[in-house]
């Protein structure tokens, strides 16, 4: 028998029961976290937008609590767990998008907002946010802070497959039974809490010390810990006049796109751990090259020397960090501030934190790949050199995993960005709003609004799901052997 047929005879389909337990468990989850927004509704005197959330939650109480109760094996395997992380924000988003109605939005435009949302991506077809409810508003941010956090307890979950790099990188702790995915996940995630809430405290603290009004510092820390981007703002940024302060609220998204565990393990270690964290210098590196980019690139402008550097700055951080907040408009920019955006937006931040894109580790090693294919020729054909990052150990099947998931983003991006073409719109323009989705950040050259036509909104809405969950779940929960036994 072939190796095919013995993996096609041994593939073992998802056990529906399984999943319809642990998602109705997750949606009870999410039921207690919209107490938040209602509560918040109700101080405010949103009455039709609290009322209406009520109703979502009963009629998700209804399905979910007796679902929860199905009886289903404890262990779960590693396409259940993919299929779930799929599913989860997908459902969760269905689910938030029937309150958004009640503000006036169209059901597309309801369902991209909701999606923007839990995916913790930021682009928005809304124009005049200024008017819509508090509790409205708080709503989208605090959709964005627990979506970061789903996410941050879903990727670790699934790096706790096998133990390679990443997963050493973000133990905390001993990882006991590579296959104990529940396990594993539910020893950290009390931890990763313990890390997000304090992060997200500090803040909004921060910001409320500063002088923002509450809405604004709640709203803006909520958006900017979970590398979100929403304002209450249609300018963003550009609407907050005070430079500093707009530093303050990139700084929440730089403190998002670091790795959580890297908090845990820097009170552990102390400073010494940033000299073995490579992602966290070479976000800082990043950092630096594209806001150096972007200054040099507007020395045609008539701003002043230091304008320049406060618009590059902000703006660097907030692409490289897939925050998505902005302060200047993006569609003047010139093209080579556009594709020195383009880069870090698809570059991203850490694994293990809340920002999106390919991630820093994955193109360190990449890098490191390319270094030692340089190296191997100066070597004698026999020579046996070892592939190291830092001083840890690559193995092929995470060089593959690295390699296939960028491929993967890459060919999303243009296959993408094709449509885009077709409809006329200006090409580099296009290129940084599809990135912009798949990466997760929120930057826009304008082409997101109510006027989009309905086919490209629905494009964008899958590269913000597929961003979201890293490709790999979307291919699993398409695969059709996930759902059905096939004969070998």
């Amino acid at each position: 028998m072939s190796f095919s047929n013995v993996s096609h005879a041994l593939a073992q389909p998802v056990r529906y029961w399984v999943l319809t337990r642990y998602l109705a468990r997750i949606g009870l989850v999410v039921i207690i976290l919209r107490l938040v927004p209602i509560s918040v509704s109700w101080l405010n005197g949103d009455w039709a937008f609290m009322i209406n959330q009520l109703g979502t939650l009963a009629v998700l109480s209804a399905i979910c609590l007796p679902l929860s109760r199905i009886q289903a094996p404890e262990d779960i395997a590693d396409n259940e767990v993919l299929v779930i992380s799929a599913l989860s924000f997908f459902l969760s988003a269905a689910s938030g998008c029937i309150p958004f109605m009640s503000e006036g939005l169209s059901d597309i435009d309801a369902f991209f907002e909701a999606v923007s949302a839990v995916t913790t991506t930021g682009l928005s077809t809304l124009s005049q946010i200024q008017q819509h409810s508090a509790g409205f508003l708080f709503a989208r941010s605090w959709m964005q802070w627990y979506g970061g956090f789903g996410i941050v307890v879903f990727s670790i979950g699934l790096l706790f497959q096998n133990k390679g790099l990443a997963a050493r990188r973000l133990a905390m702790g001993d990882i006991t039974d590579s296959r104990d995915i529940l396990g594993n996940a539910r020893a950290h995630s009390v931890k990763l809490l313990t890390i997000y809430c304090a992060l997200t405290v500090f803040a909004i603290s921060l910001l409320l010390m500063a002088g923002v009004a509450p809405l604004s510092a709640v709203t803006h820390a909520l958006s900017g810990i979970s590398t979100g981007g929403f304002s209450i703002y249609d300018s963003s940024l550009t609407a907050i006049d005070q430079w500093p302060i707009q530093f303050m609220i990139v700084l929440c998204g730089v403190l998002g796109a670091v790795s959580l565990p890297f908090y845990y393990r820097f009170v552990q270690n102390g400073i010494q751990e940033l000299s073995f964290n490579l992602e966290i210098r070479a976000l800082l590196g990043l950092s630096i090259w594209v806001i150096g980019l972007l200054f040099f690139c507007s020395g045609g402008n008539d701003e002043n020397t230091l304008l320049r550097l406060k618009h590059a700055v902000i703006l660097g951080l907030s692409a490289q960090t897939t925050t998505g907040f902005a302060n200047v408009d993006v569609v003047a920019l010139d093209n080579a501030s556009k594709l020195s955006l383009i880069f870090s937006m698809l570059v991203g931040g850490s694994i293990g934190s809340t920002a999106g894109g390919i991630k820093i580790l994955r193109l360190l090693i990449v890098l490191r790949l390319l270094q030692f294919f340089i190296q191997r020729t100066a070597l004698p054909a026999h020579a046996v050199l070892e592939r190291h990052l830092s001083n840890d150990k690559l193995d092929s099947h995470e060089i593959e995993k690295a390699l296939m998931l960028i491929l993967i983003f890459i060919g999303t991006v243009l296959c993408s960005w094709l449509p885009f073409l077709m409809a006329g719109y200006e090409p580099l323009n296009a290129l940084l709003e599809v990135v912009s989705a798949c990466s997760t950040t929120g930057l826009s050259t304008g082409i997101t609004r109510t006027g989009l036509e309905p086919g490209l909104k629905i494009v964008l809405i899958v590269d913000m799901l597929l961003g979201r969950v890293e490709f790999l779940a979307f291919l699993i929960f398409l695969y059709p052997r996930t759902w059905i036994k096939v004969g070998s």
